[in-house]
């Protein structure tokens, strides 16, 4: 349990230094800090309470949880705003998919068309993202005797 509970921290550090530097913009950066960084808070506060409760119990994780996980993790990412010169409020940000994708220049001004869909739906990614890792944590079932990890 000691082990899964190091995996999960390393993994959320990780996860949240990718989210920053993805998205080196304010706009990123103000979601990423008002959404995910309070998910993750929460997620590892209890996780340890849990692993310092259990310390030598094993657990089964389901992993075909953690492909929805990943698969929502990749498209805030995509989605994420990378470049919002002369972001204002109430100005939408190039996605980091339309820089990928289109013409549209990492920095600097640009008059490409903005794809407002993909990036009005940001922060409800970023959400759902973080909703659905607490699921995926949620679905590990510690168990009553010593034992690796195992999955179903």
């Amino acid at each position: 349990m000691v082990k899964l509970g190091w995996a999960v921290t390393i993994y959320i550090f990780v996860s949240f230094f990718l989210f920053l530097m993805t998205s080196f913009t304010s706009l990123g950066w103000i979601v990423y800090g008002l959404i995910i960084l309070p998910i993750y808070a929460a997620i590892l506060l209890v996780w340890w309470l849990m692993v310092w409760q259990n310390p030598t119990k094993g657990v089964r994780i389901r992993y075909w949880i953690w492909s929805i996980v990943l698969v929502l993790q990749v498209s805030t990412i995509l989605a994420s705003p990378g470049n919002c010169y002369g972001w204002t409020q109430g100005a939408n940000c190039y996605s980091n998919l339309q820089i990928f994708l289109g013409d549209v220049p990492r920095s600097g001004s640009s008059n490409i068309p903005h794809w407002k869909p993909l990036e009005n739906n940001f922060p409800v990614l970023a959400l759902a993202y973080g909703v659905s890792l607490v699921v995926a944590l949620s679905f590990i079932i510690i168990k009553k005797t010593d034992s690796t990890t195992t999955s179903t």
